[in-house]
C-alpha cells in the first residue's frame, strides 16, 4: 500500500514537471524577437528629466549599445547613439514608456531597440548621402542587429523631427517621402510602418511644419502620426518628463493598433497614461481599471469649485473632476456649489442676483472656512484648465446644457465633459433640445427613480450615455440589482462614498480607517468609478491593487 502511494505521488509529479516543460517549450517556440528603429531629434534623444520611475530595465527589451552588443533597457537609451550629440545631453525621450507598454502586450517577445537620434538636426543631414553619414550610420546598426539576430522582425520605423525645419519646411514631406522609400528599400522590408511623432503645440515657430508632418497619412505610404495635443514643455523646445511618458505611450498604441490588436488589449497595455487613451476608455470599460473622480476637485487641500483644487486633482493622477456650476444675472456659469455665496465666500445673496462682474470682489474659504485669496472662476476658466489632461463632471448643469454647450465647443472640451443629473429623459429633451443627444451624459438613479431599467435604458437608446450613477442605502439595496445589466450594456458604474446613504455606509472616512474592508465592499458590487472627498487615500488603495496603474 505504501509503495502504490509513493509511486502515485511520483507519478504526479512527474506529471505535472512534464506539463510546465511543455508549457516552458510552446512560449519559447512561439516567442518573437521584435526590432525597432527610433531616430529623429533631440526630442526622440530625449532632453527630459530623467525621474525614478524611469531608471529600472524593463524584462525581454534590450537596447543596442555601441559595440553592437543587447544590453539591458535603462536609461538614457539614445546614450549609445553613433550620431548623438555630447553625452551630458541625453536624458528622458518617448522610447522608455513605448518599450513598457509594447512588453504589457508581448511578455513573452524579446525586444530589441536601436536608438540613433540627434538633437538639432534638419531633415537633411538624416537622408542617405548626405555628408553627414547619419542615414548611413543608423542603416549599418540595423544591419548589424539583424545578422546578430536573423530571426528578429523589423516591426517599425519611429520618428520624431522637424524643429530644425520649422523655418525650411516647403520641401519636407518631398525629403520624408524619399527618406522612408530609402529605409524601406535599403533594410529589405517595402511596407515597413513609418510612425511619426507631431511636434509640441506650446511652440507658434512650429506651426508650418507642423501642419506638413499632419498631412503624412495622406503623403506617405503605410505612415503613421501620432499626436501631441495636451503635451507640455519644460523649455522653449522640448517635452517635459510626463509628457514624454504619455508620448511614448502614443507611439505604442499607434503601433498595435498598425497590428490590429483587440482595442482592450491596447488600453490595457497603455492603461490611462495619455489622455487620448483616457477618453477610449471612457467609451469602453475595460477591465482591471477603477476611474477615481474628485468630488468639488481636490477640496481638503484648496476651496472647493477652485482652479487650485482642479489644478491640485489633475497633479495627484485623478480621472474626473466634479464641478457644480450656477449661473449670473449676465448669463456667465461659474463654479459654485450652492445657489448663495454666503457659505463658500465672503460675500452672500444668490448668486444669480450678481453679474460676474460685482462678484470679482469675493473671494473663496477653504475647507476649515477661512478666508483665501482666490476668486471665484468661470467655467471657461476651469475648461481651460482640464483641457487634454482629465476628464470632467459638470454637476447642476442640467437647467444650462444650451448655455453651457457653445462654451464647451469654443474650448475644444465637449468629448471630455460629462453632464448628469436626475432628471429623465423628456424633462432633459425640453430644456436642451436635441443637445442632449450629442453631450457625454450619465443618468442618476435614485430611490424614488420610476422603473429604474426603463429610466436607464431610454437613455441609453436616445444619448450617449456610458456611465450610469447608482446608489444604496443599505448593502441588500435593490438599485445594487440595476449594476449587472448596466455592466451587461458596456457601461461604467458610478458610486459615490460622499453620504452614508450613497454607498451603504461606506464612506470616505470609514474608508480612511480600513480601506480594505469599505473600498473592497465598493469593488465588489462592480464599481467601476468612485467620486471621493478622499481622492488620494481611494488612488493609493487601487494603485496596490493594480486597477489604478
Amino acid at each position: 500500500m505504501f509503495c502504490t502511494d509513493l509511486f502515485t505521488e511520483i507519478y504526479k509529479k512527474l506529471l505535472v514537471i512534464m506539463v510546465l516543460g511543455v508549457v516552458l517549450l510552446y512560449q519559447n517556440i512561439y516567442a518573437q524577437k521584435k526590432l525597432f528603429v527610433f531616430t529623429g531629434q533631440s526630442n526622440m534623444a530625449g532632453r527630459a528629466e530623467i525621474e525614478e520611475i524611469d531608471f529600472e530595465s524593463i524584462p525581454n527589451v534590450y537596447v543596442v549599445d555601441d559595440t553592437n552588443n543587447f544590453i539591458p533597457s535603462r536609461n538614457p537609451l539614445n546614450l549609445y547613439s553613433n550620431i548623438k550629440k555630447e553625452t551630458y545631453r541625453q536624458r528622458l525621450g518617448p522610447i522608455y514608456s513605448f518599450a513598457k507598454a509594447v512588453h504589457n502586450v508581448h511578455p513573452k517577445d524579446t525586444i530589441l531597440l536601436v536608438v540613433n537620434a540627434r538633437g538639432g538636426t534638419a531633415i537633411e543631414r538624416f537622408m542617405k548621402n548626405d555628408s553627414s553619414g547619419y542615414y548611413e550610420k543608423t542603416i549599418d546598426r540595423v544591419k548589424e542587429v539583424q545578422r546578430k539576430e536573423p530571426s528578429a522582425t523589423l516591426e517599425a520605423i519611429i520618428w520624431h523631427q522637424g524643429e530644425s525645419n520649422r523655418n525650411s519646411y516647403h520641401n519636407y514631406l518631398t525629403n520624408l517621402n524619399k527618406l522612408t522609400r530609402d529605409y524601406r528599400t535599403d533594410l529589405n522590408s517595402p511596407n515597413l510602418p513609418f510612425i511619426c511623432g507631431q511636434l509640441g503645440q506650446w511652440n507658434p515657430e512650429y506651426e508650418n511644419i507642423r501642419n506638413e508632418i499632419s498631412k503624412i497619412e495622406n503623403t506617405i505610404p503605410n505612415s503613421f502620426l501620432v499626436s501631441s495635443d495636451g503635451l507640455t514643455n519644460f523649455d522653449e523646445h522640448h517635452f517635459n518628463s510626463k509628457s514624454q511618458r504619455l508620448l511614448g505611450a502614443r507611439y505604442a498604441k499607434k503601433y498595435l493598433e498598425i497590428k490590429n490588436l483587440p482595442k482592450q488589449k491596447i488600453l490595457n497595455a497603455t492603461k490611462a497614461s495619455s489622455f487620448n487613451a483616457l477618453k477610449e476608455m471612457l467609451l469602453k470599460p475595460i477591465d482591471n481599471y477603477v476611474m477615481v473622480a474628485a468630488h468639488r476637485g481636490d477640496w481638503r487641500n484648496a476651496p472647493e469649485n477652485s482652479l487650485q483644487s482642479i489644478e491640485q486633482a489633475i497633479a495627484m493622477g485623478v480621472d474626473i473632476v466634479e464641478i457644480d456650476i450656477a449661473v449670473t444675472k449676465d448669463s456667465i456659469p461659474v463654479l459654485m456649489h450652492d445657489k448663495t455665496l454666503d457659505r463658500t465666500t465672503n460675500c452672500d445673496g444668490l448668486v444669480k442676483d450678481h453679474t460676474y462682474a460685482s462678484l470679482s470682489k469675493c473671494k473663496l474659504k477653504d475647507g476649515i472656512d477661512d478666508l483665501t485669496g482666490y476668486d471665484i472662476p468661470t467655467l471657461e476658466q476651469a475648461l481651460e484648465k482640464i483641457k487634454g489632461k482629465i476628464l470632467f463632471n459638470i454637476d447642476k448643469g442640467e437647467d444650462h446644457i444650451p448655455l453651457v454647450y457653445p462654451i464647451l465647443k469654443n474650448t475644444g472640451t465637449l468629448d471630455q465633459t460629462i453632464f448628469s443629473s436626475y432628471y429623465p429623459y423628456e424633462k432633459l429633451r425640453k430644456l436642451s433640445g436635441s443637445l442632449i443627444d450629442s453631450i457625454l451624459y450619465m443618468p442618476k438613479i435614485k430611490h424614488d427613480t420610476k422603473i429604474p431599467k426603463e429610466y436607464l435604458d431610454t437613455f441609453l437608446k436616445n444619448t450617449k450615455s456610458v456611465i450610469l450613477q447608482t446608489r444604496a442605502i443599505t448593502e441588500t439595496d435593490s438599485l445594487l440589482k440595476m449594476i449587472p445589466d448596466a455592466k451587461n450594456k458596456g457601461l461604467w458604474l458610478w458610486m459615490n462614498t460622499l453620504e452614508e446613504f450613497h454607498s451603504a455606509g461606506h464612506t470616505d472616512e470609514k474608508i480612511m480607517q480600513d480601506p480594505e474592508t469599505h473600498l473592497g465592499w465598493i469593488l465588489d458590487q462592480g464599481t467601476t468609478i468612485i467620486q471621493t472627498d478622499r481622492p488620494q487615500v481611494v488612488l493609493d488603495y487601487l494603485r496596490k491593487k493594480q486597477l489604478h496603474n
